[in-house]
């Protein structure tokens, strides 16, 4: 097996360490450099980085037109392997391999498409996977050839769950490459078929006649991006972090308007009426000023109890 690794997030890096560690990845593909927050330096992807330290060739095109073809086929791959690279493969291109699989961090055909982990998150599911499949033309509709499921606590946020998510789909990739012979594909469900969109800054503002669940939800799924926030004074103000779990929040009728900063605990953090229930949020952060835990913010500001978040 001779395998072109497709890939940019760092959720895919510890797939390509595993598959390179048995000496089967010819080359990787991945996106162009990127410019940094500062926009002066260029910066590779996670998927890039890695390469270049296992000693693999990196190939980054901007399309997957001709040329990219050409440089693919110089590595004679017979497979292709791909997960979160970002770009869609055409039939051109996928007929250069024998064989096309595609990693995908959810149960298909729940989830398709490119925010799966936010969206397990923010539906406050009980359980969500890992999907290996056949790559089809259309986006995610491809046969499945394994699956594993992981349990949430409600608890995750974005960023612990793709890690989570990278460390059991670098095994389960291994599991199938490694005994073809013994996985059969099979078509997805066609009756349970849900689909995700791209995740825009818009969606972290903060709605509090919502549901504590739901705004428990959207704080730990926004948490890399574009991070969940609310209006104080008319200043943005970041909620970072929450107390608990999702699933133990308590629905009720708060007495006060919700955005209500009731109270501080040292623990859980500040309380906070919403349209059903009590937020308890333990981290914050005002623009351009690092992250704190609620009480050091509380410390720098004494007027922050009683505050109405908008």
């Amino acid at each position: 097996m001779r395998i072109l690794f497709a890939g940019t997030q760092s959720i895919a890096v510890p797939t390509l360490r595993s598959l390179a560690s048995h000496n089967i990845v010819q080359a990787v593909l991945t996106t162009p450099d990127a410019p940094g927050k500062r926009g002066r330096t260029l910066i590779a992807s996670p998927v890039k980085q890695a390469a270049l330290e296992l000693g693999l060739p990196v190939i980054q095109p901007e399309h997957l037109k001709k040329e990219a073809r050409e440089e693919v086929m110089r590595y004679n791959p017979d497979t292709l392997v791909t997960f979160c690279y970002g770009k869609i493969f055409g039939p051109r291109f996928l007929s250069l391999f024998e064989r096309k699989f595609n990693i995908h961090p959810s149960l298909l055909p729940r989830y398709r498409g490119c925010a799966p982990i936010q969206n397990a998150i923010l539906n406050q599911d009980r359980c969500t996977g890992i999907s290996i499949q056949d790559i089809s033309l259309a986006v995610d509709e491809g046969d499945i050839y394994i699956t594993q499921s992981l349990e949430l606590d409600g608890t995750e946020t974005t960023e612990s769950l793709e890690e989570r998510v990278s460390q059991k789909a670098a095994k389960l990739a291994v599991t199938l490459l490694s005994s073809l012979d013994s996985f059969k594909s099979r078509p997805q469900d066609s009756e349970n078929v849900s689909y995700t969109r791209m995740v825009e800054k818009e969606d972290g503002r903060l709605d509090f006649t919502k549901s504590a669940r739901s705004l428990h939800a959207a704080i730990r799924a926004y948490s890399i991006w574009p991070k969940a926030y609310c209006m104080c004074d008319g200043q943005v103000l970041y909620l970072l972090s929450v107390s608990g779990s999702v699933f133990d929040i308590e629905e009720c009728e708060c007495k006060e308007a919700p955005g209500t900063v009731v109270s501080h605990d040292k623990k859980l953090g500040f309380r906070i009426a919403t349209g059903s229930g009590y937020l308890y949020v333990n981290r914050l952060q005002v623009p351009a000023r690092n992250a704190v835990d609620s009480t050091s913010f509380l410390n720098g500001r004494r007027d922050f109890l009683s505050k109405v978040l908008e």
